[in-house]
């Protein structure tokens, strides 16, 4: 996971609306902590390609794109900031996005509600992204990029943190965090 309050381990913190903003990756063998299978050279070798993306939170969606073509790896569309995407609407002034999702994976439709944990698409390449991974931050519109940022609570999650497990515990997610429900 990536994220944090400063520039120099978060690169979000340089855009006021993505303050606080975090990309979650996949992990697995060997050790638990390689991000891709192989050489990495394809999207296919990273342990997040495909894997299900479901809603961080209750709320009414409010924008949701999808169609946008997945990148190689090290390939990123500028144009498509944040790719296939979902933008919730949590209460008056609190927008969560959910980017870079994969193309004709997205299985929800703009003033749906979802609830936390339902299935919103999968993990994909889109946007400006150079490897698979789930982008998210919230702000307090729904425009990308036009409003600020908002620190996020995660609750009830288990987290390691150089070697140490935190079991059920609720914290704002910082770079270099391993964080899992249940099982690790």
């Amino acid at each position: 996971m990536h994220g944090g309050d400063t520039v120099n381990v978060n690169h979000h913190m340089a855009v006021s609306a993505q303050w606080y903003g975090l990309d979650f990756m996949k992990v697995g063998e060997p050790g638990g902590r390689a991000l891709h299978k192989s050489n990495g050279k394809k999207v296919e070798n990273y342990y997040s390609w495909g894997d299900e993306v479901f809603a961080p939170i209750s709320g009414k969606l409010e924008i949701v794109v999808d169609g946008v073509p997945d990148n190689r790896i090290g390939v990123q569309d500028r144009h498509n900031i944040a790719g296939n995407h979902v933008v919730i609407q949590t209460e008056a002034n609190r927008f969560v996005f959910v980017a870079h999702l994969l193309n004709g994976s997205v299985c929800v439709k703009r003033g749906d509600y979802v609830t936390a944990g339902q299935l919103i698409g999968k993990c994909g390449n889109s946007g400006n992204s150079t490897a698979p991974h789930i982008h998210m931050h919230t702000q307090d519109t729904p425009i990308l990029n036009n409003g600020q940022g908002q620190n996020m609570i995660f609750a009830n999650i288990d987290v390691e943190l150089t070697g140490k497990i935190f079991e059920k515990v609720d914290w704002p997610l910082i770079r270099g965090l391993f964080v899992w429900n249940g099982k690790p």
